[in-house]
């Protein structure tokens, strides 16, 4: 199996008092340069380098966490979304409804005219126009208050260094381009919120190179080493030729209504702490990952929070990463990774006991495998349509949770694959690929579709549960890359039929006593599987081109042996499936699957 995240280690939240005493912990390393960090959910022990950066979150940090603990497995195991963003950091949306609706009120606001290589400023603000100075073409803001800036800055930037003051932007036609650093650099602020002024246009560019690459320093057009705040309702394009696009090195929220495309030669939104996308429409195309979190070394920070927007990524690497976690609540999530499923990578299979490697495996560590969603503990979706084309596996996360709304993967090694990637998951320890990890796959409702070209539909290295749902996977079950594969338990009821699918069909599942439920088909296959039915129930399924056929549920063969994986006894703190070989659900046998 590939690892969620190289090289990041993340224990997750522990909750209550022991998520309090982890962070005491991480609080008197702070400033010592190298402390020893013991996990208060664990004890797990690793060290933590410090730096004396004024961010609260250093960029080249050590990472701290080495295991998800029970407690957390427990917790993310078959989690919705509330769940899951409720024992994470705080996100502060420091917009107001007018800034929401794209308003402001001009009278009280200072005005930053840009004219070519140079700019103005005029007005009466809570700082007047005192607050702003130019020199050249650069212009800084130096203290608290609503800036309207318009006009065109062709060689320049704006700079914000005004600590623990309230800085607010309204970008109202506004054009900046910096050949030689970012077009905003919010160095030092208190609050910071950027207004897409309703029915304007506005454009960030920088350079491919940047004067200043101290450690630190700006990385992205538009830069913010404070929590972001980016709202309105006009339109912003971001053209970032040095690295991101957008990105902060505390918390990104991103609400209102705006529109909003970036191009970056790497991340094209990165918000270290966490990103948080609440409306909105978003394009990026990025040249690394599209959408990403990498805070390692905070339990409760690293992870990605989707709300109804609707979002466009097209991704040389992953389509969104998260250190921690990915939530997804009504949001229309477009992915396509690596080029999608036509530029998989075909992978060389190993034999008995043996872990199945890339053709790339030798540069692994310079070669991205293309995720559509990676993340280092949990992907959840309780609503929304999401939708993934990627290189190599369409989701990944030690825990993968669908509640509802609709998953439509096309992945070129497995559609859904739960693993514990570079971490342990207490209970478990250090495994290897044929061993039950402790990681858990669960739909219990929506509907999902995957279409996998190199590996298998829905894996698991530990357990994996269907229980509801509309569930079309391409492919039979019972064979290795197959439709299904998990090392630990099972709840796979369905059946494989010999139907023809073709993407666009409409595919109706009838049981005996006449319910149906339908799906258009997301893919074409010669076969495929149908999963969250009844065992014992007979149903007739259909599909607009290939016809009908009579299904009989029943528990499925996963991975070239009958039943689930490998399953035991309850893993410590509730964590489901532990170690050990043990029987599927409802007494079939178990076998070990291929767990690849």
């Amino acid at each position: 199996m590939k690892n969620p995240l190289t090289n990041r280690r993340t224990i997750r939240r522990a909750g209550g008092a022991l998520a309090a005493l982890a962070s005491v912990a991480l609080v008197a390393a702070c400033g010592t340069g190298a402390a020893s960090v013991t996990g208060a959910a664990n004890g797990s022990t690793s060290s933590l380098s410090t730096g004396s950066s004024g961010s609260s979150s250093s960029e080249t940090s050590a990472t701290v966490w080495t295991e998800i603990s029970a407690q957390t497995a427990s917790a993310s195991t078959g989690a919705s979304a509330a769940t899951i963003n409720s024992a994470n950091a705080e996100v502060a949306t420091d917009s107001t409804a007018a800034e929401d609706a794209g308003t402001y009120e001009a009278s009280s606001a200072t005005t930053i005219t840009l004219s070519g290589t140079s700019a103005s400023v005029a007005g009466s603000g809570s700082s007047g126009a005192a607050g702003a100075s130019v020199d050249g073409s650069t212009v800084t803001i130096s203290a608290a208050g609503t800036y309207v800036i318009s006009g065109e800055l062709t060689d320049g930037e704006i700079i914000v260094a005004a600590p623990d003051a309230d800085v607010r932007f309204i970008l109202a036609g506004a054009t900046i381009t910096n050949a030689d650093g970012p077009a905003i650099d919010i160095q030092d602020a208190g609050t910071a919120v950027v207004t897409l002024a309703s029915g304007t246009t506005n454009s960030l560019s920088d350079g491919a190179t940047y004067a200043d690459t101290s450690e630190g320093a700006a990385s992205a057009a538009l830069f913010s080493s404070d929590t972001l705040t980016i709202t309105g309702t006009g339109s912003l394009t971001v053209n970032g030729a040095y690295q991101d696009g957008i990105a902060s090195k505390n918390g990104l929220v991103i609400t209102g209504a705006p529109t909003i495309t970036v191009t970056a030669a790497d991340d094209a939104i990165r918000g270290k702490d966490y990103l948080a996308i609440n409306s909105g429409t978003i394009t990026v195309t990025a040249g690394g990952d599209g959408l990403t979190s990498n805070e390692d070394n905070d339990e409760t920070k690293g992870f990605v929070k989707l709300g109804a927007a609707t979002i466009t990524v097209t991704s040389t690497d992953d389509g969104v990463a998260a250190a921690t976690d990915v939530t997804v609540e009504g949001t229309t999530l477009s992915i396509t990774a690596g080029g999608g499923q036509a530029n998989a990578v075909p992978e060389e299979k190993g034999g008995p006991g043996q872990q199945q490697s890339s053709a790339t495996d030798s540069t692994a560590s310079t070669t991205p495998s293309p995720k559509g969603i990676n993340a280092g503990v949990s992907f959840t979706q309780d609503s929304g349509t999401v939708t993934i084309d990627a290189a190599d596996e369409g989701a990944q996360a030690a825990f993968v949770n669908v509640s509802g709304g609709a998953l439509r993967i096309a992945s070129g090694d497995d559609g859904i694959n739960t693993s514990n990637g570079d971490h342990t998951i207490g209970g478990y320890g250090e495994v290897d690929s044929e061993s039950n990890d402790g990681s858990v796959l669960t739909i219990s409702g929506g509907e999902v579709q995957v279409s996998n070209a190199g590996s298998d539909g829905l894996d698991s290295n530990g357990s994996a549960h269907v229980t509801g749902g509309t569930v079309l996977v391409s492919g039979s079950a019972g064979s290795m890359d197959g439709a299904v594969d998990a090392n630990g338990e099972t709840t796979f009821i369905g059946g494989s039929v010999s139907t023809a699918v073709a993407a666009g069909d409409t595919v109706t599942v009838t049981d005996s006593s006449g319910t149906a439920r339908t799906a258009t088909a997301a893919f074409s296959a010669s076969s495929f599987t149908v999963l969250g039915l009844t065992e014992g129930t007979t149903y007739t399924v259909s599909t607009t081109s290939g016809g009908s056929t009579s299904l009989a549920a029943a528990a499925l063969t996963t991975g070239g042996g009958p039943g689930g994986g490998p399953g035991g006894m309850p893993g410590p703190g509730g964590a489901p499936g532990g170690p050990g070989d043990g029987q599927a659900p409802g007494n079939a046998p178990a076998a070990p699957g291929s767990g690849s």
